[in-house]
C-alpha cells in the first residue's frame, strides 16, 4: 500500500483554500479458482443520474464512472459496468472514513465474503480525499497519475465498477471506488502491471463538486 501526498497550488482553488490532496495505492483480492461465490455474476446495472437534478454526489459518482470508460476505450480495454452493491460499499467506506478523519483501505477480503457479493471473484479498490469540494476529475487525474490506482482503473480483468462519494459537512470529500470480477466474467485474467501514465482521455481536472 503506498499513499502519495499532492501539494500542487491550484490558481482556482487556491483563493478559497489551502488545498490538501490525499490518494492511496488499491488493494486487489483476486479469488478467480472459483473457491467462493455464485456460479453467475450480477447483471450490469444503471448507473446514478448525471443531469444537475441529481444530488452532487450522484453527478460526482456518474462522472468519475464515465471517465474510467474512456480512459479504458482509449487503450483497447473492455469497459466496466455499474454494479451497485459495489457503489454501496464506496459510499459507506466514503462515509466512514470521514467519520473517522483517516484516508484508509478497508479489508477488502471482508468485503468481498459477504453474501451480497457472492458474485464476484476478485475486487480492487482505490480511494481519495481532498480538503475542499474539488471537481470529478481532479480525483480522477489524480488516480490516472498514480500507479498504483491506474493499475485499477485500466486493469482488463474488472468487468463492474461502483462509485461512491461523500461530502462531509467541514467541507472535505472523500470517495472509493471499488472494481470487480464476476465469477462468470470473459475477461483476460486481473493483471499486477502497471500500464503507463499517457494518454490520459480526460485530463481536464472539471466536473461536478461537493460545491
Amino acid at each position: 500500500m503506498t499513499t502519495h501526498r499532492h501539494a500542487r497550488h491550484r490558481t482556482l482553488l487556491g483563493v478559497l483554500y489551502a488545498l490538501a490532496l490525499t490518494t492511496t495505492g488499491c488493494v486487489v483480492v483476486d479469488t478467480t479458482d472459483g473457491s467462493i461465490g455464485a456460479a453467475t455474476g450480477p447483471a450490469p446495472q444503471t448507473p446514478p443520474a448525471a443531469g444537475s437534478e441529481a444530488a452532487p454526489e450522484e453527478r460526482m459518482a456518474r462522472e468519475i464512472f464515465d471517465r474510467v470508460n474512456d480512459e479504458r476505450r482509449e487503450r483497447g480495454i473492455e469497459p466496466v459496468e455499474w454494479n451497485e452493491e459495489l457503489a454501496g460499499v464506496a459510499r459507506d467506506w466514503s462515509a466512514a472514513m470521514a467519520e473517522r478523519g483517516v484516508l484508509e483501505h478497508q479489508d477488502v477480503q471482508e468485503v468481498l465474503s459477504r453474501d451480497a457479493l457472492s458474485g464476484f471473484a476478485g475486487m480492487g479498490e482505490n480511494i481519495f480525499t481532498a480538503s475542499g469540494p474539488v471537481p470529478a476529475g481532479f480525483a480522477h487525474v489524480g488516480w490516472m497519475r498514480s500507479d498504483g490506482h491506474r493499475v485499477n482503473v485500466l486493469n482488463p480483468g474488472w468487468n463492474r465498477l461502483g462509485v461512491g462519494i461523500y461530502c462531509a459537512p467541514d467541507g472535505s470529500v472523500w470517495a472509493a471506488q471499488e472494481f470487480g470480477r464476476t465469477v462468470d466474467a470473459d475477461r483476460p485474467e486481473v493483471s499486477r502491471e502497471t500500464p503507463p501514465v499517457e494518454p490520459i482521455a480526460r485530463p481536464q481536472e472539471d466536473g461536478p463538486s461537493c460545491a
